[in-house]
């Protein structure tokens, strides 16, 4: 049965300006201020071009294998449906595992901050790991509700986004002075920052899951993929401009996990902060309960393809319990016991090998789907530029969490695999 076509170029948009602009901004402002100071809107510059480039490999493999696989399908494609594609794939679910738990923390921060402060110490360590168990829960016994109010946690997102930029600019206290070059870091800082924060643009690839019910998808697709990154490019080089023009570098640092809410403080009041925290509390719930919604259907697709356990697969209700447990608890795992910067780091490691990969099979796939193969070799060239200078950077800066996290996102996959089929095999065995 052909999928109905009914998404234009701007629903098509929609999706991909809701899945980058989420709870990414509010939870790696602060973090990338503190790492490239004057020079963060140059540090989200360099994150958007990198997906950009990505981006083109995207809509040549969209075009030609339009569908909800999305990426996994583009690997499986690519790379046939071996254990290196296992690895890739599992990492992919990680990688949501991941951020998942990087927009809880976003959560608990701002939350925390509403709060009265003799109730702050005592509701802080569980409200990561909570918010994750609770939308999981929504998701299982209620996904119809999860798909209506999408629309409005976007609305107001992209809103209040919109008013702290707008009111910022205007405000008779904007500085441009640390935005000069005086308050740059080095290159290599700002480089390195700009993948610290690479994840705040992944929400890009979510197109690929709905690009068989994409319209004149020739016209749209290009459209929806490069302009959401831009739009979200522009958006963010602006709030970093406003952040910087009213916190100090030191007030900065000091707000990491809630800089957005601090800096409307300075220029909206106190009715600005709340309104910040109530607009971070509205991304980060939103972009938790998108990766639900989207990744909750790969361990379903993984295990159907046999790289899970097959009770992944397995319906109960209408829904797949197994696979929204498996996230639901991984996610609020690492919320509980990873730092921002450590999650921040893996996350973006994480996509940025996946990407990697889906522009090599786009190179290797040029004659199928009509694509200008340099350019996506060019592609996975500077995504694996970026995952090595963000190693670097992170051995240099002396972050070890962040680089064992790292490693455990990247290679436990690849571990997994390797046990998993080798327990399937010694399984068929004794039933032979």
């Amino acid at each position: 049965m052909q999928q109905e076509r009914d998404l234009g170029a701007l629903g098509a948009f929609s999706i991909g300006i809701g899945g980058i602009v989420g709870g990414g901004i509010f939870a790696t402002l602060g973090l990338a201020g503190s790492q490239a100071r004057g020079a963060t809107g140059l540090s989200f510059l360099v994150g958007g071009a990198v997906a950009l480039l990505t981006a083109y490999s995207y809509v040549r493999l969209s075009l030609r294998y339009p569908g909800p696989g999305g990426t996994v399908t583009f690997l499986n494609r690519a790379f046939g449906t071996g254990l290196f594609t296992a690895w890739l794939d599992t990492l992919l679910v990680v990688a949501y595992v991941v951020i998942m738990a990087l927009y809880a923390g976003a959560f608990a921060s701002y939350v925390v901050m509403l709060l009265p402060a003799s109730a702050r110490d005592v509701s802080h360590p569980w409200l990561a790991p909570g918010i994750v168990a609770l939308l999981g829960l929504v998701n299982l016994l209620a996904p119809q509700w999860i798909e209506r109010s999408e629309g409005f946690f976007n609305a107001g997102k992209l809103g209040i986004l919109l008013l702290f930029v707008i009111a910022g600019l205007a405000s008779r206290s904007q500085s441009f002075e640390r935005l000069g070059p005086a308050s740059w870091v080095p290159v290599e800082d700002i480089l390195a920052s700009g993948m610290l924060i690479f994840l705040s643009y992944e929400g890009f690839e979510l197109i690929a899951n709905a690009s068989d019910r994409v319209r004149d998808p020739e016209r749209a697709l290009p459209l929806a993929y490069y302009g959401s990154i831009v739009a979200a490019v522009l958006l963010y080089v602006l709030i970093a401009t406003v952040a910087i023009g009213h916190l100090s570098f030191e007030a900065l640092s000091a707000a990491q996990d809630h800089s957005v809410a601090a800096a409307a403080e300075i220029f909206l009041g106190r009715g600005g902060f709340v309104l910040m925290g109530v607009g971070a509390i509205l991304a980060t719930v939103s972009a938790i309960n998108a990766d639900f919604f989207g990744a909750g259907k790969l361990p379903v697709m993984l295990a159907t393809e046999g790289q899970l356990p097959a009770r992944y697969a397995r319906k109960r209700w209408g829904r797949h319990p197994a696979a929204l447990g498996l996230l639901a608890l991984l996610a609020a795992a690492i919320a509980r016991y990873a730092d921002l910067h450590a999650i921040s780091s893996s996350a973006s490691a994480a996509f940025l090998l996946v990407f990697a990969m889906v522009n090599a099979g786009n190179a290797k796939l040029a004659a199928h789907t009509g694509s200008r193969a340099w350019i996506s070799v060019a592609g996975a060239a500077a995504c694996l530029a970026a995952l090595a200078l963000l190693v670097v950077h992170g051995v240099h800066r002396g972050h070890p969490r962040s680089l064992e996290l790292m490693a455990a996102v990247t290679l436990a996959p690849l571990v997994y695999q390797l046990v998993f089929r080798a327990m399937r095999g010694a399984t068929a065995d004794v039933r032979a």
